[in-house]
């Protein structure tokens, strides 16, 4: 693992590189979204390219007793893993950005991995909704003419989206294989 000095605009941060984190996937400055991860060279589909193998929180009742104070921001920036359990990155991951048309998806319960292959200079995207089922929402404007407006759980995505996505899903979302209609409340609760 290695500290990488990051620059973006008046703002600079230290930024932990993951021996999981693909050596043709970098950080930059995106037009929409900020910093967010950019081929530097063709990645193909299925290669995986980033992971969420850092520290893992457990929080109960709601997700929203994560911390999300600067400057790790974890509750915006750890994936869902399973009921009440949520697990970031120890590398570049926590900067790949959401789009409801992703490039990417998720792989091994952990993997930022592409759903077809990618180009130089193209940004790595995934939705968010591949790995969270629980009360978190944040608003979208991804730009895409599929775009939610909003960012929510796996529930609230459409049936199509939910087929589309089908081998790209947190591993604890695709075992549970929930049935959920937009209007479902209850995420799955721990024994």
């Amino acid at each position: 693992m290695s500290n990488r000095r990051i620059q973006s605009g008046s703002t600079e941060r230290i930024v932990r590189w993951s021996s999981n984190d693909h050596i043709r996937i970098g950080l930059a400055l995106t037009p929409r979204r900020g910093l967010g991860l950019v081929a530097f060279d063709r990645i193909r589909k299925g290669e995986r390219v980033a992971g969420f193998d850092g520290e893992i929180y457990h929080w109960r009742p709601t997700v929203n007793n994560l911390t999300n104070d600067a400057p790790y921001y974890i509750r915006d920036h750890a994936v869902q893993i399973g009921p009440y359990r949520s697990r970031d990155s120890a590398g570049i991951a926590r900067y790949a950005n959401h789009s409801c048309d992703p490039n990417c998806g998720i792989t091994g319960g952990i993997w930022i991995t592409p759903m077809r292959d990618i180009l130089p200079g193209e940004e790595l995207t995934w939705d968010y909704a591949m790995t969270e089922d629980n009360d978190w929402e944040m608003t979208c404007d991804c730009g895409s003419p599929l775009c939610r407006k909003v960012i929510r759980g796996y529930r609230h995505l459409p049936p199509e989206r939910r087929a589309a996505y089908q081998g790209y899903l947190g591993d604890w979302l695709a075992a549970s294989n929930p049935p959920y209609a937009a209007h479902d409340t209850p995420f799955p609760v721990a024994v």
